[in-house]
């Protein structure tokens, strides 16, 4: 058990497409979940062939627009790994994953009045130097899993990020899935890196303080921190 820096994982997409409930189902709570005001942090206890009993604080960002103006203050937290999530029945959720993950790049600050060049797009995302695991829920309701995995922005591969659905509101069937797996393997990643971190720059990742343009984008570590895939098929 690592008790020096924590771990955390930042948690983002719309309001309402089950972000809190992925969390309870990771982290074993059966309460029903609630709207999220602002940032609601849970830890989870990851135990793994390769790394035990390790906490890992999961940091579940408010999707409302109500709260737009606060979420800067979480996003500039030091955070080693990001989950994207989406409704599998609601593909503007899907798009939208893209806005969420530029306005982490960005470090929280909302994005210009007028939509910015496709090449500082993927300058940005590429920028985030995160292990990133999106997630589709609702699965239960999906007569097709694959109905909203198109990327027609064709902006998500710059994540270089696996994908996986789940049915957050069936713990039973989790228990031991192929999800389950997904998921530990990419917590596995995400410990790895924060470890292997060089001693130069021993925080893997912050977000970038104030504006930056694609050029003078930073770096914050003297290793590739990018997602290199954890493992499992897909």
């Amino acid at each position: 058990m690592d008790l020096g820096e924590k771990i955390r994982v930042i948690i983002l997409g719309d309001s309402g497409v089950g972000k809190t409930s992925l969390v309870n189902l990771l982290t074993q709570k059966s309460s029903k979940p609630t709207w999220t005001v602002g940032c609601n942090a849970e830890v989870v206890l990851h135990d793994s062939q390769e790394f035990k009993q390790e906490f890992i604080e999961l940091w579940d960002i408010g999707g409302s627009g109500v709260h737009e103006n606060s979420r800067g203050v979480f996003m500039r937290s030091t955070f080693h790994g990001m989950i994207l999530v989406h409704d599998l029945t609601n593909s503007k959720s899907y798009t939208n994953m893209i806005r969420w993950a530029l306005e982490f790049a960005r470090n929280g600050e909302r994005p210009p009045s007028r939509r910015v060049s496709r090449d500082t797009e993927v300058a940005l995302l590429r920028a985030i130097q995160l292990p990133v695991l999106i997630v589709g829920t609702k699965q239960d309701h999906l007569w097709s899993r694959s109905r909203y995995s198109n990327d027609r922005s064709g902006l998500i591969t710059n994540l270089n990020a696996n994908m996986i659905s789940v049915n957050t509101l069936d713990g039973v069937q989790f228990k031991g899935s192929y999800q389950e797996q997904q998921i530990k393997g990419f917590f596995d990643t995400v410990i790895r890196n924060k470890k292997s971190a060089s001693s130069r720059f021993n925080q893997p990742y912050y977000s970038r303080q104030g504006s930056q343009s694609p050029s003078n984008l930073q770096k914050y570590s003297s290793i590739d921190l990018g997602f290199q895939g954890y493992g499992g098929a897909g």
